[in-house]
């Protein structure tokens, strides 16, 4: 399960130094057509539409990093007023609900995907197949159920040694007990 949580860390930091770059990019990209726009009377018309479709990549990656970190929101009112085993199978029992519901919409989506390879649209200005774009859905989508796959793996290894349904594979063993 160590190979897995590091695994997991490694993944996490390389999808949040992409999704930084990505978006300094972006930033990087308004400011110069703002400026164009300002200084010198017009703008770019292809950043402006890059931009729009960094944002769709932007939103799916960054919803991946949302699940790692348990950041979506969730009602968990019933949880925190049960104590001891029932909250930890409520979780669990959530945990697998929550990946369930995130396999099917990434099937969802990679059909979607196929219908924008066969219509094979492209972008207006920067005459770029839309699928390219569109594929950052599926993508967000599988990393979104990986990440939660892999967090009901470790809850159910965490409860079966210790008894506790802890899975925080944001944190080394180190870390954990300090």
């Amino acid at each position: 399960m160590n190979a897995l949580k590091k695994a997991y860390r490694v993944f996490s930091t390389a999808e949040k130094y992409f999704l930084f770059v990505i978006f300094f990019f972006a930033t990087v990209m308004v400011v110069v057509n703002v400026l164009g726009r300002k200084l010198f009377g017009f703008s770019f018309n292809w950043l402006e539409e890059l931009n729009r479709y960094i944002l769709v990549v932007c939103t799916f990656i960054g919803s991946a990093i949302a699940t790692s970190d348990r950041l979506h929101p969730r009602m968990d009112m019933v949880v925190g007023m049960l104590k001891g085993k029932a909250k930890l199978v409520l979780e669990l029992i959530a945990a697998v609900v929550l990946t369930i519901f995130l396999a099917v919409m990434t099937y969802y989506a990679f059909g979607q995907l196929g219908k924008m390879l066969k219509i094979s649209a492209m972008t207006a200005t920067l005459h770029v197949p839309v699928y390219v774009f569109f594929a950052f859905i599926p993508i967000g989508f599988c990393g979104m159920t990986l990440r939660s796959l892999i967090h009901t793996i470790l809850m159910v290894a965490d409860f079966r040694s210790s008894g506790k349904a802890d899975a925080d594979v944001t944190r080394s063993k180190e870390g954990a007990e300090k």
